[in-house]
């Protein structure tokens, strides 16, 4: 329905451009108008019938989101001069239609079935892993668990995210980077292994407002203080009422055993919106860990969940430097699978 929804836009304003051009020659500061709103009619009837036709649908779906993004300096010049378009000239009508734009541009976006809807670049990733009894955490989860071993494990995962950018975007000063701790557990959903969160604390309002919003995950605000020296690694995070506090010691490169494959190469994480299952797919390089040693820890974290679920000790610790991510659309999910849109 999404994907027939827009291309029914793309079509109509395509098809617009050919037979009513007078329509958009007031947005138009160029001469030849006739030629400019006859190209546009063409390419945007191509993208209508290309989101529907495989072998172009994820071309299409991008460069539908690459002509809203092209659309946005049109829009602002007819908001800033007041140019009437199909009879409206009011000045916050012209505008709230420039702002939505972007809409456009991610909804384009979404309908991709294989290429990345954002970029990202993980740094200083230290993973905490513990045990807990499998039978009282599958009462808190909405999906089934992914047990190691029979053992049922849950991470406190805390990073620097940076480089946050979006497709034919560059990256936004003061919104490109913050720091992240989440809770996780890991599950198996239509036997597809992933993992599960329980919640994200940044320090950032704007990423916890879109992770809310558009990706359904559950971000809160914390302030979040990282101080690293040498190897030696400092942490400290408080959000209303959790907060996290330790010390480590960064080592040498190590290769990864079955635990460590097991609990980091997962690529994708399953959450709830309404009724539905979404997926999430995550694409990066394999992890290159290195060995970490706690020297304290002060953890009011991990209790969240009930003391029955909190941490007491960990299993092989781990730290990544540094690891680049995109991340794919998220996908609804059917008892036997994903629903293409």
């Amino acid at each position: 329905m999404s994907r027939l929804l827009l291309s029914l836009i793309l079509f109509s304003a395509g098809v617009l451009h050919i037979l009513k051009p007078g329509v958009f020659d007031p947005a138009i500061p160029f001469e030849q108008k006739w030629m400019i709103n006859l190209l546009a009619g063409v390419f945007e009837i191509f993208l209508a019938l290309g989101l529907h036709s495989k072998k172009i649908q994820d071309l299409s779906a991008r460069l539908s989101a690459l002509w809203f993004l092209c659309l946005i300096p049109i829009h602002i010049f007819v908001a800033w001069n007041h140019i009437a378009i199909f009879g409206v000239s009011n000045s916050f009508l012209l505008w709230g239609r420039t702002f939505f734009q972007p809409v456009f541009y991610f909804w384009a976006l979404s309908l991709q079935t294989k290429g990345w809807i954002m970029a990202q670049e993980w740094r200083d990733v230290l993973f905490l892993h513990y045990e807990v009894d499998p039978e009282i955490l599958q009462e808190q989860l909405p999906f089934p668990l992914d047990l190691y071993e029979g053992k049922a494990i849950i991470s406190i995962v805390s990073f620097t995210m940076g480089g946050i950018r979006f497709p034919f975007l560059p990256t936004v000063p003061g919104l490109s980077k913050l720091n992240e701790l989440n809770l996780r557990t890991y599950v198996e959903v239509n036997g597809i292994k992933g993992v599960y969160f329980f919640t994200l604390d940044a320090d950032l309002l704007p990423a916890v407002g879109i992770g809310r919003i558009f990706f359904s995950l559950p971000y809160r605000m914390a302030r979040i203080k990282i101080k690293k020296d040498n190897d030696e690694y400092f942490y400290e995070s408080f959000n209303s009422t959790r907060s996290l506090k330790f010390s480590a010691v960064v080592g040498s490169v190590r290769d990864s055993d079955k635990f460590d494959l097991w609990s980091t190469e997962r690529y994708g994480l399953f959450t709830k919106k309404l009724n539905s299952t979404l997926h999430g797919i995550v694409q990066h390089d394999s992890w290159p860990l290195q060995d970490v040693s706690l020297e304290s820890i002060e953890d009011n974290f991990s209790t969240q969940l009930g003391q029955h679920l909190a941490a007491r000790s960990f299993l092989r610790p781990a730290y990544c430097r540094k690891l680049k991510v995109r991340f794919r659309p998220f996908y609804k999910m059917t008892s036997t699978g994903k629903v293409s849109r």
